[in-house]
């Protein structure tokens, strides 16, 4: 639990960070396409299962899902500075060429950056949503 606040920090939004700077970042087309729970991906599995949801509407299950895009935020860092490493140390080293290594530093940002953009687009929403609950559960 103290490594969690300990980064808090981090997974906090800043100031400058909203719904609508990720939106123009591309986290909505991310979020369409995502295999694990993006807009297509659901849309399927409501048509067998209309009750399906990933959060239901109380304050305990947005908190989990906040937690959630915090893990998946980290996971995705993660593999975006290691790919960005690796790539770095294989073009330093004369195995990779200047196209390859351009080819993997824009894998990287795409499987890597971008989904962290979807996961803090996503948190800004949860904050919001886990705020008006609360402010409906104190009157």
């Amino acid at each position: 639990m103290a490594l969690l606040l300990t980064f808090d920090f981090w997974f906090r939004p800043k100031r400058f960070e909203s719904e609508r700077l990720y939106a123009q970042l591309g986290a909505l087309v991310i979020k369409r396409y995502v295999p694990t729970g993006g807009d297509l991906v659901m849309q399927r599995l409501r048509r067998r299962n209309p009750g399906s949801r990933w959060v239901k509407p109380n304050v305990q299950s947005l908190c989990r899902f906040e937690r959630r895009t915090r893990l998946n935020e980290s996971v995705h860092l993660i593999g975006f500075s290691g790919g960005t490493l690796w790539a770095a140390y294989k073009f330093e080293s004369g195995s990779l060429s200047l196209m390859n290594l351009s080819m993997a530093l824009v894998l990287a940002c795409v499987f890597g950056l971008w989904p962290v953009a979807l996961q803090r687009y996503n948190r800004i929403r949860l904050y919001r949503a886990i705020h008006a609950c609360e402010r409906r559960r104190q009157r």
